[in-house]
């Protein structure tokens, strides 16, 4: 988790968007959405952060952009890297909004340090298409990221002439994003955006890398 990622405009739509990173695409984006945060990693006072906003999906992280930056604190986006998500759960209440929750650990927190606490509120609409693009790119997430940890012991524990593990497959329902977002089902009843094409112009891109586990296309 990181407070306020680079964000940037662009003419032809009326929000703000997550600056991307390099290799890291834009699956959809979802708005009219309450999000509720609470962790000591806040900025702000009481260490929550309550409000409504869009929640973008990539194949690295989910952002949500609120409508409005927070007055006290200046908190206006909040970036939860998918290899850093746990205890995700989907839950369809009768009297209430559909809701997203789980934790998510700090990027560059020290060892111990507490995960955030998230809820999305699907308060506008159905879900029928971002809950499933969520939980199959989290699960691809997970399995660059196991891999990836996989071949750094490997390497750190290598010795002269042996040989590197052989590389292993996604498991099932961890498909490349951009492949299974061709195939994706739409809800007619969720407001979800997917986008087959980018939407931002290529030129805008962060000039850092990722300091968590992501894949890079």
């Amino acid at each position: 988790m990181a407070a306020n990622p680079p964000l940037c405009a662009d003419a032809r739509y009326a929000w703000k968007w997550p600056l991307p990173y390099a290799g890291e695409i834009i699956l959809l984006s979802r708005g009219g959405v309450e999000v509720k945060l609470e962790g000591a990693g806040l900025r702000t006072r009481s260490s929550r952060w309550s409000t409504r906003g869009t929640v973008f999906l990539t194949n690295m992280r989910c952002v949500f952009v609120a409508d409005k930056p927070d007055s006290s604190s200046g908190l206006e986006a909040f970036e939860l890297p998918l290899a850093y998500i746990s205890d995700e759960q989907f839950k369809q209440p009768i009297l209430s909004a559909n809701n997203l929750s789980g934790r998510c650990f700090p990027v560059d927190g020290e060892p111990g340090s507490s995960p955030l606490q998230f809820t999305i509120y699907f308060k506008e609409g159905g879900v029928g298409t971002f809950i499933p693009l969520f939980f199959r790119t989290t699960a691809y997430v997970r399995s660059i990221a196991s891999r990836m940890q996989a071949e750094q012991q490997h390497q750190q524990q290598q010795q002269p002439g042996a040989y590197p593990p052989p590389a292993t497959s996604a498991s099932n329902g961890s498909a490349a994003p951009q492949q299974f977002l061709q195939a994706a089902l739409v809800d007619p009843s969720d407001p979800t955006r997917v986008y087959l094409t980018q939407p931002l112009d290529p030129s805008q891109q962060r000039d850092d890398a990722p300091k968590f586990p992501a894949p890079l296309v």
